[in-house]
């Protein structure tokens, strides 16, 4: 009577193409998730904007980046905080951790400072992943950038507005 000879490889490979794969659709649900989160980030924020300039007629005025926006008075985090919203929505989800870290993830339009979003003769960007800055680095949500404009929309795009003040070739 032969002996079968049982062996482990095979069942082994199976399992880390398994396990693999199980990963890979880990990753990808976090990233639509991030994204996602970004997306209402954003939109929350447009919110506030729209609510602020009603209020007091015109855009508050910011830096583009602020270095301490958690303790700069003018900043994104705090005009946040100001309408009872959670600073970290300044940040996108995505962001590396140093970003994440530092309380600000996207650039504002400096160009929009004391100036509306409702009165444009076309939409112009708001505000934008810091990545943009140097179109060497990829965007964060699937190589791409999220935009806000002016009119409220929010485009996931892999260029960085063209307006933008500072990229590299």
């Amino acid at each position: 009577m032969a002996r079968m000879k049982f062996t482990l490889w095979p069942w082994l490979i199976i399992f880390m193409m398994i396990a693999s794969v199980i990963w890979m659709m880990n990753r990808l649900t976090l990233q639509l998730q991030q994204t996602d989160a970004c997306k209402n980030n954003l939109e929350t924020i447009y919110n506030i904007l729209r609510t602020h300039e009603s209020e007091h007629g015109q855009l508050p005025s910011f830096d583009m980046f602020s270095q301490d926006p958690m303790e700069d008075e003018e900043s994104l985090p705090n005009l946040l905080k100001s309408y009872g919203f959670d600073p970290s929505l300044a940040i996108c989800p995505a962001s590396p951790h140093v970003l994440r870290e530092h309380g600000l993830s996207y650039l504002w339009n400096s160009t929009l400072n004391q100036g509306s979003l409702m009165n444009r003769d076309e939409p112009t960007w708001v505000l934008v992943d810091v990545q943009a800055l140097d179109d060497r680095i990829a965007g964060p949500h699937f190589g791409s950038y999220h935009i806000l404009y002016s009119d409220g929309r929010v485009e996931r795009t892999p260029h960085p507005p063209h307006t933008l003040p500072v990229q590299f070739d």
